[in-house]
Order: C-alpha cells, then structure tokens, then sequence
C-alpha cells in the first residue's frame, strides 16, 4: 500500500521508485521472518548431575593392592545426608555423610585384571528415587608376565557356529597369577579366520574345516608376550577311501628382514585318483604383506610358487602361514614359519 500511493502522487523519479520497492520489499520479508521465526532461541541449559566423581578419571589405571582415592562432589550438596560407594569385585566401601568427600578404596590383590566399575550413590532428602554416578577404571600390573597360559593349549572344532570361550591367565615374577582374559594389555588374533574367528572378548567361533592358530598377546610399551593355541577342524567330507587330496610345503621355515620376501613351493598330492581343480590362499599374514601364487591353482600332482612379501614397517615376529587347498567341500590346510627379524637378533 505505502508503494501504490507514493506512485500515484508522482513523488518518485524511477531510481528513487526502484530504492523504495526495495525497502518495501526488505520490510515485508522482516514481517514475514518475525512472524515464521521468534526473535530470541534461547538454548537450554543443560543440568549438571545431582552427583559427581571428580575423581579417578573413567578409565584410570590402578594397581592390585593400591588404596585409591574417590572423590564425590554434588552441585546440590545438602540434597543429600549420606552416599555409599560399591565396587565390582570389592564389594560395599563405605559411607560419607557431607559432600563434597572421598572415599579410600583398597583394590584386592587377587582382583582380575581389566576393566571394574566404581559406583556411588545416594538417597535426595526430597525422598526421590536414588541416584548413581559410576567410574570405570582398569586394574592392570606395572609389570611385564614372566610367561602366560591359556584355558585350552589345543582346540579341535566340530561344527560351523561353534563357540569357545578362551580364558588367559598370567604369572608374574613375584610369584602371583592373575586371571588376565580381560586385560587392556591382552588382545586376540586368528591366523585363519576362514577357520575360526575370535573377538576382543577372546570368544573363539568355528567357521570351515581346515587348521588355524589363535594367537595372545600381551603388550606392554614396547615389550610383548605371546602364545599360540593350534585350532584344527576335521573334514567331515574327508573319508578313508574317499576321494581327496593333501599337500605339502617346502622349505617348512624361512627367515626374512623386514622389506624382504620369501619363496615357498606348495605341492598338492592325491593317492585316491582326486583330479579336481585346486585353488590356493594364504592365511596368518604380518600386517599389510601380501601374498601371491604362481599359479593360483593346480591340479593332484602339480606344484605352484607362493610368494609373501612384507613392508619395512612389518613387526618382527614369529609368524605361522597357513596355506589351504579348496575344492568343493574339500579344504585341506598346511603351515609353514615366517620368521621377521633383523640381523643383530638372528
């Protein structure tokens, strides 16, 4: 309306007519904008908790047998008359009854190692449910084991989806053992995951037949210590009498330098007249080497080139390289040694 009417007096020469649309236009916009969108977004602030542990930090380090200290604090401290603290494998650890406070907490000696959870909690005067506040903290040793050992030195598998629980446990040099499956120190690896697979948990599940390794290791800085729990899965296929192949590797060990390759000739052999097709992976390689076959299949009596080449950056190590044959349900599976090391530690 403001622009039809200062047209229809002619008071505005066309560039003044072309600044006042503008204007009008910038003026409808803002009514439209205030009305669509409010004027002030005010963000809402979000609450503190009602209880707090300032201290350990989640995820600290602690020792067996260390006295640790807990701090707890609340924003609304007379809320509460008294907090209690319980901790997993240590059970109820006493009361304060002012905030902020601390509470000592002596770790058990013979705790397992990993991760435990710390949990307070108190009671509101305002008779509200209770509340909770937890921490989680890893008891670990300071130490490197002397040596560790494994709830199986052998697994045999019987069938696809078969699940194994694996247990560790490490003795230090003091004398004690502890029961270390769940350790941040502690990993798991399979050498053939087409074999079986194994979770961080170190939870072991049966994929085909043919022969693995799971291997264990445990880290600290940079000193390791490791085992290796053979995994063998029978054949149900494979029949006296019946139709099969095995083959065989040579030489059975080589010793590389990081950067550097090694040759191995895989021969495959049947004394059952198997004339099949055979085709040839390898499993268990260091990480980022690969592997190569000259050619990638062969037939009973034939021989192929396996070729493993490593990076500069491949850790040394003691690695077993499992070889396996396919063809059909037949998959049968040999292991050689890769040994990565340098010249001053051959």
């Amino acid at each position: 309306m403001l622009w039809l009417s200062m047209r229809a007096k002619g008071q505005l020469n066309q560039e003044e007519c072309w600044a006042c649309r503008i204007r009008v236009w910038g003026i409808l916009a803002g009514i439209v904008l205030t009305t669509l969108v409010p004027s002030t977004i005010t963000a809402v602030p979000q609450a503190e908790p009602l209880l707090q542990i300032t201290e350990p930090s989640a995820g600290s380090i602690v020792n067996p047998g260390q006295t640790l200290t807990v701090k707890v604090t609340s924003p609304t401290p007379a809320l509460f008359p008294e907090v209690e603290l319980v901790g997993e494998a240590i059970g109820f650890a006493g009361t304060i009854s002012r905030l902020p406070g601390e509470f000592s907490v002596q770790i058990p000696k013979d705790i397992e190692l990993g991760r435990h959870t710390l949990s307070v909690g108190g009671t509101p005067k305002s008779g509200r449910e209770p509340i909770f506040v937890r921490v989680e903290i890893d008891v670990e040793r300071p130490d490197l084991p002397v040596r560790m050992s494994a709830s199986f030195w052998r697994i045999e598998l019987d069938t696809p989806g078969e699940r194994i629980p694996l247990e560790v446990f490490a003795d230090y040099s003091d004398g004690t053992t502890y029961y270390a499956t769940s350790s941040s120190h502690v990993s798991f690896s399979s050498a053939n995951t087409d074999v079986a697979t194994v979770d961080a948990f170190g939870m072991l599940t049966a994929v085909t037949p043919g022969i693995g390794s799971i291997t264990v290791k445990y880290t600290l800085g940079d000193s390791k210590l490791l085992i290796r729990i053979p995994v063998q899965f029978p054949n149900p296929e494979r029949e006296p009498g019946g139709s099969n192949f095995v083959f065989s590797i040579s030489p059975g060990m080589q010793t590389i330098e990081p950067g550097g390759s090694a040759s191995f000739k895989v021969t495959a052999s049947s004394y059952t007249g198997f004339t099949g097709e055979i085709v040839l992976s390898a499993h268990g390689l260091p990480e980022g080497a690969s592997a190569s076959f000259t050619p990638i299949s062969v037939h009973a009596s034939e021989s192929a080139t396996l070729t493993i080449s490593t990076l500069r950056a491949t850790s040394l190590d003691t690695y077993m390289i499992f070889v396996t044959g396919s063809s059909g349900k037949l998959n049968p599976t040999a292991s050689v040694l890769l040994i990565v090391t340098t010249n001053d530690k051959r």
